[in-house]
């Protein structure tokens, strides 16, 4: 992926590119993204829809908003190469519901 970063494992080892937009966190083992709108309107159908990608998969990041920006924090669940592959999954899936994606 074009501008990626690398992401860590719990024994600093690199084990995963992210998607650009994204920052690593937390000695490599969280993904942070502010997400910015123009209006709560926009804030509050991001959170929506958010909620409903928290439900399908199981995967609940840490959030922490006001009325025009969201902040998200994906922590590692596990270690290794799956355990990255799967929050930088997940990070593309928040990423796309900006468009009012949910895949």
């Amino acid at each position: 992926m074009t501008g990626a970063v690398t992401l860590l494992d719990g024994r600093g080892e690199a084990v995963s590119d992210i998607p650009e937009g994204w920052s690593v966190i937390g000695r490599g083992g969280s993904l942070f993204r502010r997400f910015e709108f123009p209006n709560y309107a926009a804030t509050s159908a991001f959170l929506d829809r958010l909620a409903k990608l928290s439900e399908q998969t199981g995967r609940y990041p840490d959030l922490n908003f006001a009325s025009r920006h969201v902040n998200v924090t994906i922590h590692l669940e596990g270690q290794g190469d799956e355990a990255a592959a799967e929050a930088a999954r997940f990070a593309l899936a928040v990423a796309a519901l900006l468009e009012g994606e949910s895949s």
